[in-house]
């Protein structure tokens, strides 16, 4: 060896010392296929959530401390949690150098739990990422593949980075065949970004004798992979056989067409909804309706312990007739459709009235925003669709919460359209897949720089609205949100996201989104933002290059609301036209051909217009 061992805090001075290393050395010989050819981490974290659900209570369940995890996993279980997380090849031997968040250090059990077993052991060596600490554990790998585990079986805290250095003076590491393919490879030195997310804390100490290492920049993203504590719920909404959480959607222009959603028990395999015009003289009849088989497929949450396994129906109906009301239903088969389901009303072909809803963060307390949704309901029934700007439910990933979101919504939305926008909390202790692109079927003609369906576009009427996902880089987005606001000559311009422009928070600011996106809406005069996030009541006076202006034909108008029962402090601004807390809130906008008006009323629970506004052009 080049190096001495002396400055680590481990000595080769006994025979089990001396069998951990040779097992490191060992345990990873390069496999047919290279590093990608590896029994799937999702896949084997969904089958030990699935026998642990299966066979310990509930209550017993969520005890469960990773250290009780560990002796539960099956030798195979073990092996791909401990090595099949991050795979790449290296030319020469190396020391691999893991670097693990110091908050792990503090418990009885180290996570992650893999290091030990495949003779990681730990150095002196800890890297700074400005408050944040990682200590560093080492072990020797021969050239060839080198398979790392997760981060941890808990979830908590930041994802290991690591170094590689090589164990022979004067070898270049060469490392290739990354996986998953886009972490990326740098320098460990001051300055230098940990992960493979720039906005992430850079690393801002190194030790020494590690400087210039080869780094390799994981997904920071991928904490949570193999989260298995305190995950496990069970839902009050068990589905049936029985269609429900009916909600129409777009996946397409909403001139033409319309897509429906719904639920049944995973006992029911396909789907089929029926429609017509809706004619108060002519009664909904299947044997007069278009039929559509739905597409069926199943949603897979071995969490709801209760309810693990269901069936999401989609349809969507196409050669829909512009400014048409329809009336429909759903099941299982069409003999079981005795009653329609809801109404919908197609997007008008040239411009007329409309009015539509705009609501914040339910997030939480359904039981009472589903007071203010059945409000909206009765004092706008003409709306044509409702949007929500994030945070639907508190926990994204848990099935559970949306059940509760869709049966406190009841029939709303099998009535009027919903139009989502995702929130910080959608993404909320997601441990694979973002549960709300299982639930939903949206328009996919957004920029191919974030996920399908997170940012999409759409005309109704002489309206144009954009919906954004600002949890995702808001550069990312900025040339797709210019192009379309350049091309439409839409008279109404809308624009929809979480995360404020202008915070109602006394300790939130949104600088970034603020100076990429602001910049845009002044070229283009969106006429207004609708957020949420900061759980209060924000409307900011008419704002151009960050400053007030004195009409709204000279500026945007920004709104922040909530309409759940989670409430946050209210700041002091100058920017604030109007502006109050502790109020749950849901918004009418109309928009009048007649004088090219816009009428926005904000009401409160008791149906109180508490904010009004009048735009005209």
């Amino acid at each position: 060896m080049n190096k001495p061992f002396s400055r680590f805090r481990f000595y080769f001075r006994s025979s089990t010392s001396l069998i951990a290393v040779a097992v490191c050395l060992a345990i990873l010989a390069p496999t047919k296929g290279g590093a990608h050819e590896s029994p799937s981490v999702y896949d084997i974290v969904a089958s030990v959530r699935e026998r642990l659900a299966a066979s310990i209570p509930l209550q017993e369940l969520n005890q469960l401390k990773p250290e009780d995890i560990v002796p539960l996993l099956t030798p195979e279980e073990k092996k791909i949690l401990g090595e099949a997380h991050i795979r790449f090849m290296v030319n020469v031997p190396v020391r691999v150098y893991v670097f693990v968040d110091n908050r792990f250090l503090e418990k009885a059990v180290i996570e992650p739990f893999w290091l030990a077993e495949r003779g990681f052991a730990p150095t002196d060596f800890v890297a700074h990422r400005l408050l944040e600490k990682h200590t560093a554990y080492v072990c020797e790998f021969e050239s060839g593949v080198v398979g790392l585990g997760v981060n941890s079986l808990s979830g908590d805290h930041r994802h290991y980075f690591v170094a590689l250095e090589p164990i022979n003076k004067g070898d270049t590491v060469e490392v290739t065949a990354v996986y998953p393919g886009y972490q990326t490879v740098g320098k460990l030195e001051p300055g230098a970004d940990a992960y493979a997310d720039p906005d992430m804390e850079p690393i801002t100490k190194v030790p020494p004798e590690l400087v210039g290492l080869t780094l390799l920049q994981v997904d920071p993203w991928r904490h949570r992979d193999a989260r298995l504590t305190s995950i496990y719920t069970e839902t009050k909404y068990v589905a049936t056989e029985t269609p429900d959480q009916i909600v129409l959607t777009w996946s397409d222009e909403p001139q033409s067409t319309q897509t429906i959603q719904w639920r049944t028990s995973a006992a029911v395999s396909s789907g089929v909804a029926a429609y017509m015009r809706q004619d108060e003289n002519v009664p909904f009849d299947t044997a007069k309706a278009t039929l559509v088989h739905a597409d069926t497929r199943e949603l897979y949450t071995p969490r709801v312990v209760n309810n693990p396994r269901i069936n999401r129906h989609t349809v969507t109906l196409t050669g829909l007739a512009p400014g048409t009301k329809y009336v429909y239903g759903v099941g299982n088969t069409i003999e079981s459709i005795v009653s329609p389901a809801g109404t919908f009303t197609t997007a008008p072909a040239e411009a007329q009235p409309f009015s539509f809803i705009y609501m914040g963060d339910p997030q939480t307390g359904f039981n009472r925003w589903a007071d203010l949704v059945q409000r909206a309901a009765r004092e706008h029934p003409d709306a044509a669709f409702c949007i929500i700007a994030g945070d639907l439910v508190n926990r994204g990933s848990d099935r559970d919460d949306w059940d509760d979101f869709f049966f406190n919504a009841g029939d709303f939305f099998a009535r009027r359209t919903l139009v989502p926008t995702l929130g910080n909390h959608e993404y909320h202790l997601s441990t694979g897949n973002v549960l709300y692109n299982d639930i939903f079927t949206l328009l996919t003609n957004g920029p191919d720089t974030v996920p399908p369906q997170h940012a999409y576009t759409f005309e109704y009427g002489n309206a144009l609205f954009i919906i954004l996902d600002s949890n995702k880089k808001p550069a990312d987005q900025t040339a797709w949100l210019d192009k379309t606001l350049e091309a439409s000559n839409a008279l109404w311009k809308f624009v929809s996201f979480h995360h404020p422009i202008y915070s109602s928070s006394p300790r939130r600011d949104n600088p970034v989104h603020r100076a990429e996106w602001m910049p845009i809406f002044d070229a283009h005069h969106v006429d207004m933002v609708l957020q949420g996030h900061d759980h209060a009541y924000l409307r900011t006076w008419p704002m151009k290059n960050n400053a007030r202006m004195d009409s709204p034909s000279e500026g945007t108008i920004y709104v922040v609301s909530v309409s759940g029962t989670k409430m946050y402090d209210m700041g002091d601004f100058d920017y604030a036209e109007n502006a109050f807390a502790d109020t749950a809130t849901y918004q009418a906008i109309d928009i009048q051909i007649a004088g090219n008006r816009l009428l926005y009323r904000a009401y409160d629970s008791d149906g109180t217009c508490v904010d009004e506004v009048i735009i005209e052009k």
